[in-house]
């Protein structure tokens, strides 16, 4: 495990979990002075509705149109981000981490000039398998077909991180999650992973069909885990978030928006401030954001803020922490 990892600043405190009613926006192009986009994730997901919804409430509130772009997730959208083909993108955690120094997935594409704006909510990780599949542990995926989560997306990177800590080793079939759904109903895998803010549409449309069970770590894994990666907190899913299932214990990790030290520091500055000013509406269609705060972006940042969402936070008098202030702001 890279060391640098291990000095991560670690959440304060368990992640949140809530449940939400999923809809959709339609996506569009940005081209105007005043219009920007934002890198997303696959439609169909909760993240692409919470994440819409703060696109719309900023909309609404600045003179700014931000149109939501369908992607294949963090990691493209990071990449996407470092060549200036995304004004915002919607980035975790770890993806932040990694882009910023230069690590992880990240050696060959680093992007020093990397900069959140803020957390939108926690992200939950979701292991799942086949009832019928008798699996009852993580160890029980040792040599069977499993997919990871959607290729290229931080649940997959994550999943590899935790399974390598924990020593499982599935038979790994990387696929888009609607892909994975299928086969996991085809009987082809025995079971699938995703980050996601649950109920996750994919693992309820698959429970109507081929009943799954999601899997849950024991308190001697969730230390051996957050020991090594401490950009990850303890998160549990609700008994009877999936009909019939039982609790679960699994990891979360902050999800948000990042943009380039280039974005204006004026335009961020009245992002950031729309959204927080108007937070109320974007937690009433999207629950996971309800209790999330401007101190959990300080608390839980993982690499500098951008001068502009700064200037914002500043104003609200919280005590910003030295390594979060960037450069170009000290």
């Amino acid at each position: 495990m890279n060391a640098t990892l291990k000095s991560f600043r670690k959440a304060r405190q368990l992640l949140p979990i809530s449940l939400l009613a999923v809809g959709s926006i339609a996506a569009g192009v940005a081209q105007a002075q005043d219009s920007l986009n934002i890198g997303a994730v696959p439609t169909g997901t909760g993240w692409f509705f919470g994440i819409s919804e703060g696109a719309r409430v900023i909309s609404a509130n600045t003179p700014y149109e931000i149109s939501v772009r369908e992607t294949g997730g963090t990691r493209e959208n990071a990449i996407r981000l470092g060549r200036d083909e995304l004004d915002l993108a919607f980035t975790e955690a770890l993806v932040g981490y990694e882009m910023y120094n230069g690590i992880g997935r990240f050696e060959d594409t680093p992007n020093e000039n990397a900069r959140l704006l803020y957390w939108i909510a926690p992200s939950t990780m979701h292991w799942a398998v086949r009832q019928d599949s008798n699996i009852e542990t993580f160890e029980g995926l040792n040599g069977e077909r499993f997919n990871p989560s959607s290729i290229g997306g931080g649940g997959e990177y994550i999943t590899e991180l935790v399974f390598d800590i924990l020593g499982v080793e599935p038979d790994f079939q990387r696929m888009r999650i609607d892909d994975a759904a299928e086969g996991v109903i085809d009987g082809r895998l025995v079971g699938f992973s995703y980050n996601g803010v649950p109920p996750i549409p994919a693992f309820t449309e698959v429970h109507s069909s081929r009943p799954l069970q999601l899997l849950s770590l024991s308190e001697e894994q969730l230390d051996l885990v957050t020991e090594e990666l401490p950009f990850l907190a303890p998160s549990v899913i609700p008994a009877g978030t999936y009909r019939d299932m039982e609790e679960a214990t699994s990891l979360g990790i902050y999800m948000g928006v990042a943009a380039n030290a280039s974005l204006d520091d004026d335009m961020v500055y009245e992002i950031t401030k729309a959204y927080w000013e108007n937070h109320e509406q974007v937690a009433a269609s999207f629950a996971p954001a309800d209790g999330v705060t401007p101190q959990d972006v300080i608390d839980n940042a993982t690499f500098p803020l951008h001068a502009g969402a700064l200037r914002y936070y500043q104003e609200l008098e919280l005590e910003i922490p030295d390594e979060v202030i960037p450069p170009e702001a000290q």
